[in-house]
């Protein structure tokens, strides 16, 4: 069990690491927080076995499952209105 931890512990970092590098695309950039959260809910689980808690993951799950289609309406909405998802078209300034 203690292996697998570590080794989600491992996947984690590099997943903050891509996450971290600068990608052109939004939804290059959504997929790396994907695989953030999904190495963050392995981790969770892990935990909230060894206490007792599998009910938690579900609200967790929640949570995550709404960040993605948030991702997805920003990425649809982006489409709509600037015809490219290219991260450095946008000027945050005018949001």
């Amino acid at each position: 069990m203690m292996n697998f931890l570590y080794l989600y512990i491992i996947m984690y970092i590099i997943s903050i690491f891509l996450v971290s590098l600068k990608f052109n695309h939004l939804l290059i950039t959504l997929m790396m927080l994907e695989i953030l959260m999904l190495n963050l809910i392995l981790i969770t689980y892990n935990f909230l076995l060894l206490i007792n808690l599998n009910y938690m993951i579900m609200f967790f799950l929640l949570i995550i499952v709404c960040e993605g289609v948030l991702g997805l309406s920003l990425l649809i909405l982006m489409f709509h209105f600037k015809g490219m998802d290219k991260l450095n078209s946008i000027n945050l300034n005018m949001w």
